[in-house]
């Protein structure tokens, strides 16, 4: 009864896929396990963008299954609130993800590398089981090629990039069900993982999309069909893929919409029309152990496959025994992506007409499965090559090699010894493919040696990296979790949380709390175009509240303040370790409410509500480009129906000193210039409170951590965030007649000092002003991220609701039971038009698109229904017919 189940009494083939997918699963099992990565050891897999991205996106998902389902649509912990629809699109569909749950935030990156694991495990089983559907591969020869696939340069290279992998595994799914289907098989074969691949990530699906078009072009020339073959074959191609597409819609359709209010704003953006590099040195790439951290933002391709799919490759294009025509069509497509993979305009095409920030050419993993695919479809161990295939071959590969190295001081991804051993491995695979007498051992020499140079290139590139060390995480987290445990917990109110230490710009996610910071490639322009305007470092993808003030800090609804206590500030993961910028400024204003061994939390009193009564004129605010304490100021001022009370007022140096340079006589927009270019120069100006009120310092973009260092009293600021803007930096309050000492310390010869400029904020003022703004609250009786309902009361002279939920298209405002037009304040914040009065309102969200989409996904899932109904020998209609 259970024979099944013991694996010495399965069939050969079926032990080869479980040999395919354990293969790769030990091997990396055995490397991660000698780095040390947790659970073996005190490093973890944490690095770049999984380590400061991605690994906040899987805590919210985690948070978003058991807890907070409704966040799946929109978060306020999403920078100031965003959609997030287009986030799990793009982010968190995959179902391995569900291997994350048992693991809490503190514990998650073990789970990560588990995950990892066996997506290794995955993409060698799916190919695997690929090349056996075909019939072009069986029994131990599977595991040789799907070790090839599993662990090639692409996958190697992204496995980081744990969202993007699901596209490599499900590629050879898709291309055996292409072909099944097109052998009068099932229809599911091909739409099942078509259709999975667009759910999963769309991004990923575009690419496969594009790849499957020059597929079927290869595949209508496989064989001499007769013209009404081909339109049958090229018929059930669209028919499948039109029904994938029709009912994944219900995902890529309102991600769509997003994208376009995101990263569709920079379509074409940079686009040239050229070659990206020398077109040979891509060849380097085919050589083992060529990627490294230099490769991230702006090296070539990942395309290296080991050496037994290139000698098959050669083979495959010149075995006359394939038909001409076959040949012919495969070599332009493989010209056309290798050109691909050069020439911009292509590149961009690939990309969905947007260049990739960091990981270019991340559609190569088409051309690795190309050339494996095409290998794989013409090797095996009984394979003969005539002398002219193995002597055009090496004098190929001699003239390569020669190439490269003359060209190793100009690759950062190449040496002497990845020559000398990636050209052993090809000499050794290439000469046993020329041996006229093949016993026994044959086969497991071959594999030995084709296990062997994937694993060489493996190791060879991760051990390039360095990686988080478990501790220095998970002190991070706990310190994290600990200070926002006692946060308040209602469906009947809402707030803000700012904070002045920050280990990732998702630490709101971690934590689950509504923040000002994300790291999103969904992320709305309008929300960096606020914070750019209130002098927030700011990025097309992220956004960062490091440099509040009392008036930002209020307006916003930051009601708390989560700073770190200054222990231990040289041990890596400490909130003290990772401290932004000061907010000293809130010294003697915020109330102190818990302090741990880490962090400290205070409480603001000024923070004004999620939407309060204000004057109409705020309707009317502009902000300025890189004058962000005077936007502040302006749109504080319109809620209040005031013109122009003074609430941040320009204050002046009271001297400066320079070292090493002539000391300029006005401080905003100064050149600086070092009189001997290799000593120090500083120029140091001070200032002394004439109240207790906080100080504010602005910088503009020209000032960055290439350039210059900033003290403050001699002590060095934080790390400067990066910003493309003008930027605040909080001074300490309750320094009245204390003198203050800023210094400037050139890294470079010359500085220009851009909207350096000191402000002094009118704290009686702000405390007032914001206790009025506080008297006419909305009162909400329910809060949710996707529905807040609550009631107002409008004072005479006042005919403004003002929020601070972001305006975007989704949110549908009631007002007493009606629909009602909303407005946008500031271009950015949602507002209403009200009557003086009391009124019952209610915001809710809905991603847009989502209904219809999921209209359409319905309809196209009945009607294949009912296609499948109807698939029967006793009834007319078959689907594999279409």
């Amino acid at each position: 009864m259970f024979a099944h189940l013991n694996p010495l009494k399965w069939r050969t083939s079926t032990k080869a896929l479980w040999i395919s997918f354990l293969l790769p699963v030990i091997i990396m099992t055995v490397y991660f396990g000698f780095r040390g990565m947790a659970p073996f050891g005190s490093s973890s897999i944490l690095t770049v963008d999984l380590g400061q991205q991605y690994i906040d996106f899987f805590e919210s998902y985690r948070h978003a299954l058991f807890s907070d389902p409704l966040s799946i649509f929109y978060s306020f912990a999403k920078g100031l609130g965003g959609e997030t629809y287009g986030d799990w699109a793009y982010y968190l569909l995959s179902p391995t993800n569900l291997l994350l749950l048992p693991f809490s935030n503190t514990y998650l990156p073990i789970g990560i590398l588990f995950l990892t694991i066996l997506k290794y495990g995955l993409a060698g089983w799916s190919f695997a089981y690929a090349l056996k559907s075909m019939r072009w591969q069986n029994g131990w020869r599977l595991p040789l090629l799907s070790v090839t696939y599993a662990m090639m340069g692409w996958f190697v290279a992204n496995d980081l990039n744990l969202l993007w992998l699901d596209a490599a595994i499900l590629l050879p799914l898709i291309i055996a069900g292409l072909e099944r289907y097109i052998e009068g098989r099932s229809a599911w074969r091909f739409i099942a993982p078509l259709f999975a691949i667009f759910v999963i990530n769309y991004y990923m699906a575009y690419m496969i999309g594009l790849f499957l078009v020059l597929y079927i072009i290869w595949r209508l020339f496989w064989q001499p069909y007769r013209l009404l073959e081909r339109w049958h074959i090229l018929r059930k191609f669209i028919f499948g893929s039109i029904i994938s597409i029709g009912l994944s819609t219900v995902i890529w359709l309102p991600t769509a919409y997003t994208l376009l209010n995101s990263k569709g704003q920079h379509m074409l953006d940079n686009l040239s029309w050229k070659f990206e590099y020398q077109a040979p040195d891509l060849l380097g790439k085919l050589f083992l152990g060529t990627f490294n951290f230099d490769q991230m933002p702006s090296g070539l391709p990942n395309i290296f496959v080991g050496s037994l799919p290139i000698i098959m490759l050669w083979f495959f294009f010149t075995y006359r025994l394939i038909r001409w025509q076959t040949r012919l069509v495969a070599f332009f497509i493989t010209a056309f992506l290798v050109v691909s993979m050069m020439y911009a305009p292509l590149n961009l095409m690939w990309h969905g007409f947007q260049f990739p920030v960091w990981y270019p050419y991340r559609f190569s993993y088409v051309f690795s499965f190309w050339v494996i695919w095409l290998a794989a479809s013409v090797w095996s161990p009984t394979l003969r090559f005539s002398w002219t295939q193995l002597g055009s071959l090496f004098i190929l590969a001699v003239a390569a090699v020669v190439y490269l190295y003359y060209r190793l001081d100009s690759l950062n991804f190449l040496t002497q010894n990845q020559l000398i051993i990636g050209g052993s491995f090809f000499l050794l695979l290439l000469g046993f493919h020329a041996l006229p007498v093949r016993s026994g051992w044959w086969l497991p020499m071959v594999t030995l040696l084709v296990v062997g140079e994937m694993t060489t290139s493996t190791i060879w590139s991760l051990n390039n990296f360095s990686y988080l060390t478990i501790t220095e995480y998970t002190t991070y987290i706990k310190s994290l979790n600990q200070i926002t445990a006692d946060l308040p917990k209602s469906d009947k109110d809402f707030y803000r949380v700012a904070q002045s230490f920050q280990r990732t710009k998702g630490d709101p996610l971690q934590a689950h709390y509504n923040g000002a910071s994300t790291f999103s490639s969904a992320l709305e322009h309008q929300q960096s175009d606020f914070m750019a305007a209130i002098g927030q470092p700011e990025g097309d993808n992220y956004i960062t509240y490091n440099g509040g003030t009392l008036v930002s800090d209020a307006l916003l609804g930051m009601r708390y303040l989560i700073q770190p206590s200054g222990q231990e500030p040289h041990t890596s993961g400490t909130p003290t370790n990772m401290r932004t910028y000061s907010r000293s400024d809130t010294n003697g204003y915020y109330q102190m409410t818990k302090h741990t061994q880490m962090a400290v939390l205070s409480k603001n009193p000024y923070a004004l509500p999620l939407a309060f009564a204000a004057n109409t004129n705020a309707l009317n605010v502009k902000f300025k480009d890189n004058d962000p304490l005077r936007n502040q100021s302006d749109l504080w001022n319109a809620l209040l129906g005031y013109d122009n009370t003074p609430i941040f007022e320009s204050a002046n140096f009271d001297s400066s000193a320079a070292t090493n340079m002539t000391a300029p006589t006005t401080i905003t927009g100064a050149f600086l210039k070092k009189e001997n270019a290799n000593a120090v120069g500083s120029l140091t100006v001070t200032y002394t409170p004439s109240t207790d009120d906080p100080y504010y310092l602005t910088i503009g973009d020209a000032l960055n951590n290439d350039n210059v260092e900033i003290q403050l009293n001699g002590k060095a600021l934080p790390t400067m965030p990066s910003h493309r803007h003008t930027i605040i930096v909080p001074l300490p309050s309750y320094q009245k007649g204390q003198t203050q000492t800023i210094t400037f310390i050139l890294k470079k010869n010359d500085l220009w000092l851009q909207n350096v400029s000191l402000y002094r904020a009118n704290t009686d003022s702000i405390r007032a002003q914001a206790q009025t703004l506080q008297h006419n609250a909305f009162k909400p009786s329910h809060v949710s991220q996707t529905r807040i309902s609550g009631k107002i009361t409008i004072p005479a002279g006042n005919g403004l609701m003002m929020t601070t939920i972001p305006a975007a298209d989704g949110w549908t405002a009631y007002v007493d039971g009606k629909e009602t037009d909303t407005v946008t304040v500031g271009k950015f914040f949602i507002g209403l038009a009200l009557k003086p009065g009391e009124h019952s309102v209610t915001f809710k969200f809905t991603p847009p698109y989502l209904k219809i989409s999921a209209i359409v996904s319905l309809g196209f899932a009945l009607f294949m229904a009912g296609l499948g109904w109807s698939e029967s020998e006793k009834r007319r209609h078959s689907l594999h017919q279409f």
